[in-house]
């Protein structure tokens, strides 16, 4: 698609700095405390915590507040906004979603819940398939490139962890929705709060007739979670179950496949606890099953012509340790993990997976050294040791310099390896990815703005991509020989009451090595500008509004703009919304020549 107006670096540099000064200028925002005071965070980590003043790592995070405040409906809404994240839909409402961070491909970002990884070992697609409800969020933390090394496997570009809420006070709540498409959904949720216990229950469902030919859907979700504070450590329990059904016009295959079919299932159970042995050591041990299931169809009133059934089963068990000494804070983790996959394409594997983590904080007056290391070994592939560093420098108590410089890998997908069909081969054969990421930034945080500024480069050497080689008309697994991405990220908000503004611009360039670019399918096709905005308005103690913009463009040159706007009205127990997706009718693709909808709202009734 061709639009008006081309968005250069030069022209997207200039547009940022222009709304800093105006927005500045026109709100007369003061650098000391007054107005709004921006909430400190600390960010949860599998061994040690900090607040967000204390990261000498890449973090993002976003609070359930500020996921109100945007009116967004899903996660996808959320992630969208953030700078360096990508997210390539293949219809509305989040139904199939990929999600990459700094480029790369989909099979790179590891997703947590509660600090329990729920990866798909067949394959990165069906990463977003377990997320949550958004008013069971808490929190989204997002740790981009090698600070991600933290959680091991997978975590090759970053790592979102969603943080679920623990509700102080019991409560029941009712949602009901309507909107274009003949879109409806209808949601149940309450908290039970007891002497020394907290359970809280979800189910949602959610149905469209779709906004073009087969691309209906039907999603259910069930979110359980339990606390108990005993008399010798706290337990919590975390249960979810997502089942998905939609028609997938052109989702895969070739756009012209227009009758394909899918649906997926995914599940989770977790126990975990918190055993504080003296002040100063913490040791957090749990368990953890989860199980995928997918189901396609390649032509849905015809399942006898093609169609593929893939079951994964993933149980472990992790100990994290922090110790707390004279010599600075240390941290000790172990993980072990049995995965499995039974399937009528793959076949039928198993694998062992064992790691082990360690790293250890440093702190002087102003500076603060993290040197750690990961080793993991997979029993059908190899052992794998991976270091890294991250160095902070607090400039003043509201600024602050860091680096951080490390090794992440990621091993391939059971699809990667295994697959075959008529348009897509795998490759048994495939060589587990590797790269060193190094970042620099600079933190700022005042009383009413935040500022956050990284440059950032990858050097990843067997990047696993589908690529048509010379001779073959199927798309093939393949290592890359080496790509070296390079880039930097933007993040200001602005918020002085009534009014919060804030800003995201990313750039991304890939030095490709041995390798067409027109030839690939995923990973080299990055986002190379990516740029959103939001306004948000808050017109009086009932009524908030919020205005977004988003422009992204391809490293192949195509892009696109989308305008969306949410309003919430709340009065007592009831909570209206309304939302409106892409304002101006855009015509555009975000995966596999999928046209967007157009024009489409979203209303919501909510009874506390």
């Amino acid at each position: 698609m061709k639009v008006a107006f081309d968005l250069s670096k030069q022209v997207v540099e200039k547009l940022i700095s222009s709304c800093v000064y105006i927005f500045l200028f026109v709100f007369q925002i003061p650098l000391t405390a007054q107005e709004t005071v921006l909430d400190e965070v600390v960010v949860s980590s599998p061994r040690i915590e900090l607040s967000m003043d204390q990261q000498s790592r890449s973090v993002t995070t976003i609070t359930a507040k500020e996921i109100e405040e945007s009116g967004a409906t899903t996660l996808i809404d959320v992630l969208s906004d953030v700078a360096g994240i990508e997210l390539r839909s293949r219809g509305a409402q989040d139904v199939q979603s990929d999600i990459y961070i700094r480029g790369g491909g989909f099979d790179q970002v590891l997703l947590l819940i509660d600090g329990i990884k729920v990866d798909n070992p067949q394959t990165g697609h069906h990463t977003l398939n377990a997320i949550i409800p958004i008013d069971m969020i808490e929190r989204v933390e997002i740790l981009k490139g090698a600070a991600g090394r933290v959680y091991g496997q997978n975590a090759f570009n970053g790592a979102i962890n969603i943080v679920t809420k623990k509700s102080p006070a019991e409560s029941f709540n009712v949602v009901l929705g309507g909107g274009s498409f003949d879109y409806q959904k209808a949601a149940l949720f309450g908290t039970d709060q007891r002497e020394s216990s907290n359970h809280t229950v979800y189910i949602e469902r959610a149905s469209s007739d779709g906004y073009r030919y087969n691309t209906d859907y039907d999603n259910q979700n069930y979110f359980w979670k339990s606390s108990w504070e005993t008399d010798q450590e706290p337990i919590e329990l975390l249960a979810s179950f997502s089942n998905r059904s939609f028609g997938a016009n052109g989702f895969y295959a070739k756009p012209e496949n227009t009758d394909q079919y899918e649906a997926t299932q995914s599940s989770l159970l977790g126990v975990s606890t918190s055993i504080q042995r003296s002040p100063s050591l913490r040791i957090q041990p749990k368990i953890y099953w989860k199980r995928g299931q997918d189901e396609y169809i390649f032509i849905r009133s015809n399942p006898s012509v093609y169609r593929n059934l893939h079951i994964t089963n993933k149980l472990g068990g992790e100990v994290n340790t922090t110790w707390e000494h004279k010599l600075g804070t240390t941290g000790i983790g172990f993980e072990l993990a049995r995965v499995s996959i039974q399937s009528n394409n793959l076949g039928e594997h198993t694998r062992t997976l064992v790691h082990g983590y360690f790293e250890h904080r440093f702190e002087g007056n102003r500076w603060d050294i993290t040197p750690g290391f990961s080793v993991s070994h997979y029993s059908d592939q190899d052992t794998f040791f991976y270091p890294g560093i991250d160095v902070g420098f607090q400039v003043s108590g509201n600024s602050r310099l860091f680096f951080n410089s490390g090794y992440t890998y990621r091993i391939p997908t059971y699809t990667d390896l295994y697959y075959s069909d008529s348009s897509t081969l795998g490759n048994e054969f495939l060589l587990p990815e590797k790269a060193l990421s190094t970042e620099l930034g600079f933190r700022h945080r005042q009383n009413n703005w935040k500022l956050s500024l990284t440059l950032f480069q990858r050097d990843a050497k067997n990047y696993i991509d589908y690529v048509v080689l010379a001779g073959d008309e199927r798309w093939q697994a393949t290592n890359i020989d080496q790509i070296l991405s390079q880039g930097g990220e933007l993040d200001v908000v602005l918020n002085s009451n009534p009014h919060k503004f804030s800003v995201g611009y990313a750039y991304l360039n890939d030095d490709e090595d041995g390798i067409s670019s027109v030839l690939s399918r995923y990973a080299i096709n990055s986002r190379k500008h990516h740029l959103s905005t939001r306004w948000t308005l808050k017109w009086s103690s009932s009524v908030t509004s919020s205005l977004s913009y988003r422009y992204a463009e391809q490293d192949s040159g195509y892009h696109y703009n989308v305008v969306d706007a949410n309003m919430v009205y709340v009065k007592g127990r009831i909570k209206l919304s309304l939302s409106v997706h892409n304002i101006l009718n855009a015509d555009y693709t975000e995966q596999n020549l999928i046209p967007m909808p157009k024009r489409h709202f979203l209303l919501s009734l909510r009874y506390q």
